[in-house]
């Protein structure tokens, strides 16, 4: 082992075997299971326990103010590069995951990354994860990645903590009068614009996407509509929890927003533009529709 520790295990066909752990000149030793998986956790936590004395002979423990906050503590390119780690591999060539790539390559400087990053979420405050749970329609997508009418998305909890949430994503949609359905997850690191990400599992969106812009509360307290998008600025989609209100109180200021900030048609988008949904039609033809309200 390295940091100056030797760690020796004796017998390994025993049904206990003590592992020996010296730290200068105290030893400690742990009975083993032979059980592999009994095996790998007490290994486990005996690296970690020579990880800790290497720290400075002390196991601190993990409170909420030892855990770093993207967007504060963290550097902001730890963001992008949690992002980057986030997309599913392919094996065929895409424009826009070359374009991705190339955006994540020129975020190598500070400077670079946190223009991007100010670019992005100028419009965002902090998230309160609780508020983004529940049902929403689709009122505007990206049409050439996003073939499907009519969707809807249901985000429900599974964990939550004071910095951290893990929740499951839910679509359902229409194409050629079919429903289809798409199974992802969503997760939070940290209460910051870019800390929220959402893999959706449909099979177009490689990367996850994440909310650039929240507007309004209703009377619950829930956020009303949300814009999510990735780094190129493409794909993106409105959601809202409201058809109504968002037809007459939200639609013109997500319109501004989108073709004032390059979500509207972005260079990765090949010279398309967002599509806004036509709601009285998917009334017409989804049933889910049918009732406009949450």
């Amino acid at each position: 082992m390295s940091l100056g520790h030797s760690l020796r295990l004796l017998h390994p066909k025993h049904s206990l075997v003590p592992i020996f752990l010296r730290f200068g000149s105290f030893t400690s030793s742990f009975p083993i299971y032979t059980m592999p998986v009994i095996r790998c956790i007490y290994l486990l936590l005996a690296i970690y326990l020579q990880y800790a004395n290497a720290m400075g002979n002390t196991v601190r423990p993990f409170t909420h103010s030892s855990i770093p906050v993207p967007g504060r503590n963290v550097p902001i390119m730890r963001l992008f590069e949690n992002y980057a780690a986030s997309c599913r591999p392919t094996n065929k060539r895409d424009f826009n995951m070359d374009q991705l790539a190339t955006l994540l390559q020129s975020f190598q400087m500070d400077e670079v990354a946190t223009k991007q990053y100010n670019s992005l979420f100028f419009g965002m405050a902090d998230m309160q994860i609780e508020k983004f749970m529940g049902k929403w329609y689709t009122v505007v997508n990206s049409k050439e990645v996003h073939k499907e009418d009519c969707s809807i998305f249901y985000f429900d909890m599974v964990l939550q903590t004071p910095y951290t949430a893990t929740f499951t994503s839910k679509q359902y949609a229409l194409i050629d009068n079919d429903v289809i359905t798409n199974e992802g997850y969503g997760s939070m690191v940290g209460p910051e614009p870019g800390a929220v990400l959402i893999t959706t599992g449909h099979e177009k969106d490689q990367c996850p996407f994440f909310p650039v812009r929240i507007g309004g509360l209703n009377d619950d307290g829930e956020y009303q509509y949300m814009i999510l998008s990735t780094p190129l600025k493409y794909p993106t989609m409105v959601l809202t929890r409201d058809l109504e209100k968002f037809d007459t109180m939200w639609k013109q200021e997500v319109y501004d927003f989108v073709e004032k900030n390059g979500f509207m048609s972005p260079m990765a988008a090949l010279n398309t533009r967002l599509h806004f949904t036509d709601i009285d039609v998917c009334r017409k033809v989804n049933k889910l529709y049918e009732n406009g309200n949450v």
